[in-house]
């Protein structure tokens, strides 16, 4: 199977590159829309959806113009730099070379189907440039099966390509509420812890109080790895007693910021906390927890923790998320890092300018308080090992789109040479008639159900046409051909099929017809095809001759009717040709009888069984032979058949050539042989066929050549008919002329040419024929007649043959008017050679 790409596959390649950037902006469009607020990142960004619709538009708009001529020359320039560009784009996105941060940074998942894109676009470019000749012809089946399957790629890509964002953005999430929870658990914790130190001690008083706050808080600073210090004030936010941490939190002044100090002032009867906002961008970020105590005493108060923000995370319960990295905001400007180790602080400008994805959720903590977090996706390995696995889909999807293209034009192709060879198998490529087949088939599909109906076969059969294709070449005859069917179709009105029979044949059929139309459409046709033909400036004529079948017998098949009016055809044309002649039951039987004697005739041509009979041609003025011509004879063992039977049959069936040589090299074999036969010249009749050969000329050369006779020795006679066609024949007998040979008019004055054609044609001798020479004998203007064209013939220094002499009479008048020399029965019949030699013999012995 071909799978070439052709011109219509290059279409259907370009609408699909079209639709795949078309179907990527709508689905970029939608994702920008739904997701750019809610995930990491978008699968398909707005800028790329973008791009695609410029490209789409780009593409549509090259698509209506035909591609300049210079361009083209930049096609295999084009090649070379998309497939560069796509080459490094892929390399980079395996990661088989160096990978600029920067490439990932702007979305792996993106990268995928960009990468997909500069390839379409070279492919696109390709086609535009390669194909100049671009046209939307694809069937609607085509158009929407390529966009199904590129949306079905596109969409099967984008839906798991979503899954994987979906799934990272949910990790972020995930990991901003698990470190809310855990801050939340610590902190409840610790409020509970302390808030029992505060029950305890608000039952003391005096020594005891200062005693078991100092033992209590040294306790608890070594139990709870979060609580880094714990200190105690009183009203005037004196510390009463501290932890050494807690010493060194105060005496670096992070309690004494203004609002530090403004919220420890605030007297409250529950548990609060605040971050210190002093410490935040140190390496022990601090939580600060008051529990507020009222002594036995009647003194007020505040238990101070100081919580390490730090430790109130289990980074341990959070190594699954490490490709994403959380923090903390208490305002844009200030951001805590949520991984358990000391980072500084930092600002929400600093973090957006290092992390391009990231998800925000507010998280209430424990002090009611709705804060913002914010991850940020910092390992990208998972997405990108993800968006490498499936950009093979679109792989997949341009693979199988491409098979696709291939095997819809192949299908395209594979049914239009079906039809096309459905179309030859029922259709003539010269006339664009029906073929034989397709006529025998719709003829008899038309005889089912016609009982009763007079259907009708005109076989039509052109006159000369294998001698005009001959000489002016089979294109000049396929012209006239091609002519003739357009005429036969105009003129045959109530024809039901028409149809190119053979070579120079053709059928009218009628399901149902009448006399009076067969005779119509029959006349019509004829009278048509006679009309004149210009192929090439030229100016040709042509005849033929028709035979009409008829019968309203249903079971009388359609090549009965064929036989029946062939039959016909051939007895139109023996009677003359261009006229038509209806079937008779007679006819069957002198068709039959042609057949017998072709097939009679072609044995006796291979065997050779046919005779050459001389009749002698005497000088008029001497009564001697001066010349014999050769005559064909067939016996058989019922006797001689006539020439007037089997010559017409052979020009009929092409045997007339094959007997021309035979009897042609019979007499130069009669030349060569005997003696008395080369002191004269002998006269050989040769048929049209004959003449308008080829090879004429070189064949009859070699003929004499191997017998040894001059061709001043031969006489050929040809019809008046023939020589008076002029053009190659013509040249032909000029040729002729030109190496010696003699040419006779045969039966002169039996054409329709003028005598000014003697003037001009090439022939040395006229033969007047017997037509002329009745009732010359008296006075009257048969003989007058004959004087002029025996003194126009000597004017123009031609030989003068008279044929038919019968009398003595008419023996003294020919001499008398000027003839040359005389021939007939009276003078000497047709003889075979064994008769005439003696007459040779003693006409020598006399003379």
């Amino acid at each position: 199977m071909n799978y070439s790409f052709t011109q219509t596959a290059a279409n259907k390649a370009y609408v699909s590159v079209v639709c795949f950037f078309i179907v990527l902006f709508f689905v970029g469009l939608a994702d920008s829309l739904v997701l750019s607020t809610t995930f990491l990142m978008g699968v398909v960004p707005i800028y790329v959806a973008l791009f695609s619709a410029a490209i789409a538009l780009f593409l549509i708009i090259a698509f209506r113009f035909r591609t300049p001529p210079k361009l083209q020359r930049c096609c295999h320039v084009m090649t070379l730099l998309g497939a560069t560009a796509f080459t490094y784009l892929q390399l980079v996105f395996w990661q088989l070379i160096p990978t600029p941060e920067v490439f990932w940074a702007q979305n792996p998942v993106s990268m995928s189907i960009i990468t997909m894109m500069v390839l379409m676009l070279f492919i696109g470019l390709f086609l535009r440039l390669r194909y100049p000749n671009l046209a939307f012809d694809i069937t609607r089946s085509t158009l929407v099966t390529c966009i199904i399957i590129v949306l079905t790629g596109v969409t099967v890509w984008y839906g798991i390509s979503y899954q994987a964002v979906a799934e990272s953005s949910e990790n972020a999430r995930t990991k901003i509420h698990l470190i809310g929870d855990m801050i939340n658990k610590r902190l409840e914790d610790q409020v509970n812890a302390l808030g029992r130190i505060k029950a305890r001690l608000d039952r003391l008083g005096g020594d005891d109080f200062d005693v078991v706050t100092q033992v209590d808080m040294e306790n608890y600073v070594a139990d709870y790895r979060v609580i880094e210090g714990m200190l105690l004030l009183d009203e005037d936010l004196t510390a009463v007693a501290s932890t050494p941490f807690a010493k060194e939190f105060k005496d670096a002044g992070l309690l004494g910021s203004e609002g530090t100090q403004a919220w420890l002032q605030t007297r409250s009867s529950n548990v609060r906390l605040a971050a210190n906002a002093s410490s935040l961008d140190t390496p022990t970020p601090t939580v600060m927890v008051s529990v507020p105590i009222d002594a036995k005493s009647g003194a007020y108060f505040q238990l101070i923790a100081l919580l390490n923000m730090n430790a109130l995370i289990s980074t341990e319960y959070l190594d699954y998320l490490s490709s994403v990295r959380t923090y903390l905001e208490f305002s844009p400007e200030l951001l805590i890092s949520m991984h358990g180790e000391s980072r500084g602080s930092t600002n929400l400008a600093e973090l957006e300018n290092v992390y391009r994805h990231s998800v925000t959720e507010t998280v209430t903590l424990t002090n009611a308080i709705d804060h913002n977090f914010h991850s940020y996706l910092v390992d990208y390995s998972d997405l990108e090992e993800s968006a490498r696995f499936k950009q093979l889909l679109l792989w997949l999807t341009m693979a199988f789109g491409f098979i696709f293209i291939l095997a819809a034009d192949n299908t395209r192709r594979l049914r239009q040479n079906r039809e096309k060879l459905e179309h030859m198998a029922t259709y003539d490529d010269v006339t664009g008639l029906l073929r034989r087949d397709a006529f025998n088939q719709q003829t008899e599909a038309l005889r089912i159900g016609c009982e009763g109906c007079h259907r009708a076969v005109i076989f039509v059969n052109l006159d000369a046409f294998n001698s005009l294709n001959k000489t002016l070449g089979h294109d000049i005859g396929d012209v006239i051909l091609a002519e003739i069917a357009k005429r036969i179709k105009a003129s045959a009105n109530h024809c039901d099929i028409l149809a190119r029979f053979s070579s120079d044949e053709f059928i009218l059929y009628y399901r149902d017809t009448t006399a009076h139309k067969l005779k119509k459409d029959a006349k019509a046709v004829l009278s048509n095809i006679a009309d004149v033909y210009k192929p090439n400036d030229m100016e040709l004529h042509l005849t033929a001759s028709a035979g009409i079948a008829v019968t309203s017998q249903a079971k009388v098949e359609a090549k009965t009717l064929i036989q029946q009016a062939d039959i016909a055809m051939n007895i139109a044309k023996l009677n003359g040709g261009n006229q038509f002649a209806i079937y008779q039951s007679t006819m069957a039987d002198e068709r039959k009888q042609l057949v017998a004697v072709r097939n009679k005739l072609q044995t006796a041509l291979n065997k050779q069984q046919l005779e050459v009979f001389y009749q002698p041609i005497f000088s008029a003025e001497h009564q001697r032979i001066v010349s014999v011509e050769s005559l064909v004879r067939w016996r058989t063992e019922e006797g001689f058949i006539s020439p007037g039977v089997f010559i017409p049959i052979a020009e009929k069936t092409g045997q007339i050539i094959q007997l021309g040589e035979l009897v042609l090299d019979m007499v130069l074999r009669d030349i060569q042989q005997y003696e008395e036969l080369q002191g004269i010249t002998v006269a050989v009749n040769i048929s049209p066929q004959q003449l308008t050969r080829i090879d004429f000329i070189k064949t009859i050369g070699e003929q004499l050549n191997r017998y040894a006779v001059t061709p001043s020795q031969l006489t050929l006679e040809l019809t008046e008919s023939v020589i008076s066609d002029g053009g190659q024949t013509e040249q032909v007998l000029k040729s002729l002329r030109a190496l010696g040979f003699h040419v006779a008019i045969d039966d002169f004055g039996t054409g329709f040419s003028s005598l000014s054609y003697l003037t001009t044609q090439p022939s040395d001798i006229i033969k007047i024929d017997r037509a002329f020479t009745f009732g010359v004998e008296t006075e009257g203007k048969e003989r007058n007649l004959l004087s002029m064209i025996v003194q126009i013939c000597k004017q123009l220094e031609k030989t003068v043959v008279i044929e038919g002499v019968e009398t003595q009479a008419q023996v003294d008048l020919f001499k008398a008017v000027g003839c040359d020399r005389l021939q007939g029965f009276y003078l000497g019949k047709p003889m075979p050679l064994a008769e005439l030699i003696p007459l040779l013999q003693d006409q020598d012995s006399t003379s």
